[in-house]
């Protein structure tokens, strides 16, 4: 599932792409539409957004937030393996002299070439919103799993996903982060992933997070000193931003608006590096646990176990 990494760079990149657009037109998947709340169908978001300019793109935690013209804002919640993409598609009928090459389950085919077209990621096209500038805004979603809300505006930071969510974590100082640990207890990893304590930090970030602060991932938070929290907040902060510096990580479905790859999976010391020496270079050979029903990766040479 894409984290706060990912969520913001494909933020900061449609920034750049489709604000002041306005929504000329909906396609969805007619046979399983992305899923919508609130009771509102898709007939009824059409409705309601066709002919409306967006205004702004926002993130929270790993969502995100379309401001567009009216009383109504778009909420996305790409799930696992959804992504939204900017480009321009037709319809596979209409590229009949590449029939041969196009998969049986693609509706949509991009007519611009590299990875929007030959990456399989980007190739399951499930909703296009058409543009004003003759580009389109299409979310890729092989597992269907994405859900879209249209809400009002005064009504955002009621919706359920958004109104439990912790703090962001690259928007608080030390001591906000240290009073989140107060009577808190529990491990470290599974902590760090609740979006209730802080939002946006899943399991690629958790495990990159402790392998930089030198915590095993089964630490118990009630054995952490101020100082062992303050180490976790400057990895968090500094793994955080490296992470959006390298427009996040690719190692399995997400991919930039322009279908391109993240960068950070060339970098990432503990996650899905089993078996690999550590680069800490302290003779630690990087192992895989469960924990919290999750994976955890982790060296068990300079990570202690608290």
């Amino acid at each position: 599932m894409p984290e706060l990494p990912e969520v913001q760079t494909i933020v900061d990149e449609l920034k750049k792409k489709i604000i002041g657009k306005k929504i000329t037109d909906v396609w969805v998947d007619p046979v399983k539409p992305v899923k919508t709340g609130h009771g509102a169908s898709w007939p009824k978001i059409k409705k309601e957004i066709i002919n409306k300019k967006i205004l702004n793109i926002r993130r929270r935690a790993k969502y995100i937030i379309m401001d567009i013209e009216g009383k109504k804002t778009l909420f996305v919640h790409q799930k696992i393996s959804g992504h939204l993409l900017y480009g321009k598609w037709a319809r596979k009928s209409q590229i009949a002299n590449r029939k041969s090459q196009i998969d049986s389950n693609q509706e949509w085919i991009s007519i611009i070439p590299g990875p929007l077209r030959d990456d399989s990621r980007n190739g399951y096209i499930r909703l296009i919103f058409f543009l004003s500038n003759g580009y389109q805004l299409g979310l890729s979603d092989l597992r269907r799993f994405a859900k879209v809300i249209l809400v009002d505006d005064d009504k955002v930071n009621e919706l359920e996903e958004i109104r439990r969510l912790g703090p962001e974590p690259l928007e608080i100082n030390f001591n906000q982060f240290l009073n989140l640990f107060k009577k808190k207890r529990g491990k470290i990893k599974p902590i760090l992933m609740d979006p209730t304590f802080i939002a946006g930090i899943g399991n690629i970030y958790s495990d990159e997070i402790l392998w930089d602060a030198g915590y095993h991932p089964i630490s118990r938070v009630e054995n952490l000193k101020e100082k062992d929290i303050k180490n976790i907040f400057s990895s968090m902060v500094k793994i955080l931003k490296k992470a959006i510096k390298y427009q996040g990580d690719s190692i399995d479905d997400y991919r930039l608006p322009s279908g391109e790859k993240g960068r950070y999976q060339e970098v990432q010391k503990a996650y899905h590096q089993t078996k690999k020496l550590c680069s800490k270079k302290d003779g630690g050979i990087i192992k895989r646990i469960k924990t919290g029903g999750r994976s955890a990766h982790f060296c068990p040479v300079h990570q202690k176990l608290l």
